[in-house]
């Protein structure tokens, strides 16, 4: 097992991409904390692990509002003695026209997308500096390569993670903390289809069509599934990783290459 006894927190993990990356990091040993903004999900993820075989801790907790942060920490720590790894994996998806961006969507998503990595990652450092050190994994985009048309708001947030986790890496690594970025690429979720939707209602193309048309451009051939996303962050936390920080892992069957 690549994570035995290792504990991890993440963020926006009650679903998605994110409750990928808690299943794949239970599979591996971890003891995980999952939280998210939906009590009833928060509620309901835990007896779905155990049917699973896997005992973890979940937490509400909304990335935006610095108390319920470090609450999550705190909550995580006393639980299980300590962390050893966040993943900041809490966003939201937004896909409209420029002409149409105003300050209360701009605000929004720079608030959870962007805010909300930089509020998790200082509030778990205290912990990974007491633990002698520690590793942390934001996830970014392919929207973090690329600046993509209709996503403006979600590519500079997207981009900022990126920017936030190479100055992370280059100020931490003197505490034995590593400090990488993984941007999924089109992967089949709940926030796709939304997302797909979207694109459909600007263009007037069927739905459907915005997905496909991602899929088709994907040199592997399909969409990404949320455990490519999990496989892809053990790694990165396991002791594979221990010489590798600063950098941008890209997990999306080749849509974008940098």
């Amino acid at each position: 097992m690549l994570l035995k006894d290792k504990i991890v927190v993440i963020t926006g993990s009650t679903r998605g991409i994110g409750k990928g990356i808690a299943i794949q990091c239970a599979k591996e040993g971890a003891k995980v904390v999952v939280s998210g903004t939906n009590p009833r999900l928060v509620e309901e993820i835990k007896p779905e692990f155990q049917k699973m075989g896997y005992e973890i801790e979940s937490f509400v907790c909304d990335v935006t509002k610095r108390q319920d942060v470090e609450k999550l920490m705190r909550c995580s720590c006393e639980a299980y003695g300590g962390i050893d790894a966040l993943v900041a994996n809490a966003g939201i998806t937004d896909v409209i026209q420029f002409d149409n961006l105003t300050e209360e969507h701009w605000d929004r998503m720079i608030s959870i997308n962007l805010k909300g990595v930089y509020l998790a990652d200082h509030a778990v450092l205290p912990y990974l500096k007491e633990n002698g050190g520690g590793k942390i994994i934001n996830i970014s985009s392919d929207c973090g390569v690329e600046g993509w048309g209709f996503h403006s708001s979600y590519s500079a947030a997207k981009f900022g993670i990126r920017g936030l986790t190479q100055a992370l890496a280059k100020e931490l690594g003197k505490y034995n903390i590593n400090v990488n970025a993984v941007c999924p690429g089109i992967i089949d979720t709940d926030m796709w289809k939304e997302g797909d939707a979207m694109s459909s209602h600007i263009t007037g193309d069927p739905l459907g069509s915005s997905w496909q048309a991602n899929v088709d451009r994907i040199p592997l051939g399909r969409a990404g599934k949320p455990e490519d996303i999990g496989k892809a962050v053990a790694m990165l936390l396991s002791g594979y990783a221990d010489y590798i920080t600063g950098t941008t892992l890209m997990v999306g069957g080749g849509s974008a290459v940098n």
